[in-house]
């Protein structure tokens, strides 16, 4: 049975045909900010969804150039170990005890998951992971999602983390999330998407791996600060939420960002996507209830909820037949910084779900 939940909030309500919030309504597509009152038509939600796509893994670099100097030279001791998956290490950060263990599985930084992370170590074991290339972790081979895939696995395992895991894949990572269950079925028990990249048609249509035909925008110089053509900040830090976040974790992905690797490492997400959107469908094809019965929460947005967005919520929501959406109202993309509640909610359920091996 899937059921649906509204997350509700108070302020910015609108009436007849549906507006997207200021916030969003003010977002910049690589810096040429609209700040008319936009109406939800499926043309201009799938430009927005490139836009915060972009914004996303294109997050300008911080701080000066002896900032920069000084990060790379010294930079802060990680939040978790490093661990070795073949080769090379990545970060991994796990708090909490408990099971089943939560792992998260990001787009970016393991510290942007800063106000949901300590909020599930109170009720379980929780790691996130810094996938090769960014952060604390090395630099690994060509990225692809089998090398994602493959670095979540073993990372797992040569850290002693038992299985079966509640996988929590926010953006681009629930589509590493999905592959994962795809090829390890026995070590997942629930899932939970956070605003599924899968709900961004425009990337796999338009970018395709190898398809220059949309172009990233060029690496930001080294002498650039926070903000974009227009002096607002990019990305995560456009979010009226990034203040949430602790002094540290603002700080972490400050240094994360003047760093050119993570740079170059984020933007080379986009392509890895379009690879990762194709496997995902392709799988979808094959095991359209992929699931079964284990536990899965949608957790949706309502800034772009056009007609795609809509079936495409429908799809994942298929994917088990124990499966609910949780649609976080007034959020953006960054479900995470602006309604963790809602997604610690979401992972709550799932976890005591796979607990009692019950309906959610």
């Amino acid at each position: 049975m899937r059921t649906v939940a509204k997350i509700h909030t108070l302020g910015n309500e609108t009436s007849g045909d549906t507006i997207l919030p200021m916030k969003v309504r003010e977002e910049c597509m690589l810096g040429i900010c609209e700040k008319q009152p936009l109406r939800a038509t499926s043309k201009m939600v799938h430009c927005k969804h490139l836009t915060i796509v972009l914004a996303l893994l294109c997050v300008p670099p911080i701080g000066t150039l002896a900032q920069k100097a000084d990060t790379a030279q010294n930079p802060p001791a990680p939040l978790g170990k490093l661990v070795d998956v073949g080769g090379y290490r990545v970060h991994l950060y796990c708090t909490g005890t408990g099971s089943p263990t939560v792992v998260i599985v990001g787009a970016g930084f393991s510290f942007n998951w800063g106000l949901v992370q300590p909020e599930v170590a109170r009720f379980t074991q929780v790691c996130s992971y810094d996938h090769s290339g960014i952060g604390w972790s090395d630099s690994g081979p060509k990225d692809s999602c089998s090398i994602r895939v493959s670095e979540v696995h073993t990372a797992l395992k040569n850290a002693g983390i038992q299985g079966p895991y509640v996988l929590v894949g926010h953006s681009l990572g629930a589509l590493v999330a999905r592959l994962y269950a795809g090829q390890y079925p026995d070590e997942v028990a629930g899932m939970v998407f956070a605003d599924h990249a899968m709900t961004f048609p425009m990337v796999p249509r338009l970018i395709s791996p190898g398809d220059k035909a949309v172009p990233l925008p060029p690496p930001m110089p080294s002498t650039a600060d926070s903000t974009g053509p227009i002096g607002k900040p990019m990305g995560i830090e456009s979010d009226p939420n990034f203040s949430k976040l602790s002094d540290r974790d603002r700080e972490l992905h400050r240094w994360a960002m003047s760093q050119p690797r993570n740079q170059m490492a984020l933007r080379a997400n986009m392509e890895t996507s379009a690879a990762c959107a194709a496997q995902a469908d392709a799988l979808l094809k094959e095991h359209p209830h992929a699931l079964g019965d284990k536990p899965l929460v949608d957790v949706s947005t309502d800034w772009n909820r056009g007609p795609d967005y809509v079936k495409l919520q429908n799809v994942l929501l298929s994917l088990s037949q124990n499966s609910k959406e949780m649609i976080a109202e007034k959020s953006s993309h960054f479900v995470i910084i602006d309604r963790p509640d809602v997604v610690i909610d979401a992972i709550r359920q799932v976890v005591e779900s796979v607990r009692n091996n019950s309906k959610l």
